[in-house]
């Protein structure tokens, strides 16, 4: 996390060396050719190139930004979403229209569906062959959505795409585009498994059969306030779920997975009924944790999704230059 996959890149190991080929892209083999492609791309940082021009702007400064959010949180699956909302609206809007014009359009099943594609020259991790982006407003505020997929959605993709799909609609997670990147977040805590918005299945179960909220934007906020109310669990004022950080709401989520999960003298408690089901319970100690993650904010999360300021990555970024590698 935050830069220190550079270790890995840099390494001289044998093992590291093949990792690297294994995971990575052609362009993407040295600490020089990475060093090379982001600092002309991003001309230095994220802030930097969010503040570009409209001529300044071109396919590839979307996949230097995904890049640069891998590297302060590399993920095998998930997304990113950078926040926007400390540039101005003119400023908002010239990003907005470099989406358009320099991503093609293409479905997409993600938040507002929004998507566009930034598939041209990609070629970042082996196994995925599609960069999505999406320009997303949540609560007022601007998003830049940038996920990995591992398929397009033309011609040629749109079978396997189907696939993983279906895959995920039944198992709440599609299919393993890249083993050797499914290998390195099995092995390595420097690289998660799965970091997304979109729901788990028992999650989703929760969210839409038991909660009774429907879409793909129901903020976490919003499942925590209806999820205290049906399951009769009145630790916390009723305002808590908008009103806390994301941290409390983190611990007082794991409390209650605690206390639904306790066997007392009536049985089991808090679970409305039987419907909050023990995958349902397991999948929002997940949520829980990533909430914790994110400290002492008020964040309006809509699952898993990394959610990250362009300060932040350029820290990141300042540790992957001055790592050693060539």
């Amino acid at each position: 996390m935050h830069g220190q996959i550079a270790q890995l890149i840099g390494s001289t190991a044998p093992a590291d060396q093949q990792t690297v080929a294994d995971v990575f892209g052609q362009k993407f083999q040295s600490m020089g050719s990475w060093r090379a492609f982001l600092r002309i791309q991003l001309a230095g940082n994220v802030s930097s190139a969010l503040m570009a021009p409209a001529a300044g702007w071109k396919v590839q400064s979307f996949h230097a930004l995904y890049i640069a959010c891998w590297i302060h949180h590399p993920v095998e699956k998930g997304s990113f979403m950078i926040n926007l909302g400390n540039l101005s609206v003119v400023q908002r809007k010239v990003i907005e229209a470099a989406y358009k014009k320099h991503c093609s359009g293409r479905k997409s099943s993600h938040l507002s569906g929004s998507g566009r594609s930034a598939s041209k020259g990609w070629d970042f991790l082996n196994g995925y062959r599609e960069l999505l982006v999406q320009y997303e407003t949540t609560q007022g505020r601007s998003y830049l959505f940038l996920k990995a997929e591992g398929h397009t959605t033309g011609i040629s993709g749109i079978g396997p795409h189907m696939k993983s799909w279906r895959h995920k609609k039944k198992h709440g997670v599609g299919l393993e585009a890249s083993p050797a990147l499914h290998a390195l977040a099995a092995a390595s805590p420097a690289v998660e498994a799965r970091a997304a918005e979109n729901f788990a299945k028992g999650y989703g179960k929760l969210l839409k059969d038991v909660l009774k909220l429907k879409g793909k934007l129901v903020t976490v906020r919003d499942m925590v306030k209806a999820l205290f109310d049906t399951a009769g669990y009145t630790l916390y004022p009723p305002t808590f779920a908008m009103t806390a950080s994301n941290e409390q709401i983190g611990n007082a989520l794991l409390r209650y997975c605690a206390d639904a999960s306790h066997v007392g003298a009536g049985g089991l408690k808090y679970r409305a009924g039987e419907a909050i089901t023990q995958d349902m319970i397991n999948d929002l100690r997940t949520v829980a944790q990533s909430l914790q993650s994110d400290g002492d904010v008020h964040l309006r999360r809509v699952y898993r999704e990394i959610r990250v300021n362009s300060v932040d990555v350029d820290q990141s970024l300042a540790t992957f230059y001055a790592s050693p590698g060539d």
